[in-house]
């Protein structure tokens, strides 16, 4: 079901592009304009996620299409900052394969088990910390090095908790 918040997260979808051209056009202030886009983006996905809840808007379709939203930007973002020598590989890596092994279990819960997978606070506190680690690598802040280890070691233990509760789900 089309509703606002669900046309909130489809900007959403529709700003990684616009990240990506933004970013690889404007020059030398490609960074800043991009971090921007991705300050827009994540405005957008805390409003679009109260405005779904505070008005019980919440649909399969948002479900499926917020996160992809998150992994799309982030990903982007990410490997952008890479390849301009702001963002550590090793973060990279790691991210892309957090959400690949978390999207692989989150459709087997759904396909097999017919169950809704949620964010929960490990998740929230990873993403936060890859925003945290985004931004003081993008604009070069001292001490990035340490937020990028802090949002790793966030993300390996979101990852543990997700497997953790992934095996809970399944049938032996």
């Amino acid at each position: 079901m089309i509703n606002v918040p669900n046309i909130i997260t489809i900007i959403r979808i529709m700003l990684v592009p616009v990240f990506l051209v933004v970013f690889w056009t404007f020059g030398p202030h490609r960074v800043f304009y991009g971090m921007v886009i991705l300050s827009v983006a994540g405005i957008t996905d805390i409003i679009d996620g109260y405005l779904a809840r505070k008005l019980h808007m919440v649909t399969p379709l948002g479900k499926f299409l917020d996160p992809l939203a998150d992994k799309l930007m982030v990903i982007s973002v990410m490997t952008s900052l890479f390849i301009i020598g702001r963002f550590p590989l090793w973060l990279v890596v790691l991210v892309i394969i957090k959400e690949l092994v978390q999207m692989t279990g989150s459709v087997f819960i759904v396909i097999s088990k017919h169950l809704q997978v949620s964010a929960n606070f490990y998740g929230k506190a990873a993403t936060i910390a890859i925003y945290a680690a985004l931004f003081s690598c993008a604009f070069q802040i001292t001490g990035s090095s340490k937020i990028t280890v802090l949002a790793g070691i966030i993300s390996v233990v979101a990852l543990c908790n997700y497997a953790l509760i992934f095996f809970r789900q399944r049938s032996y």
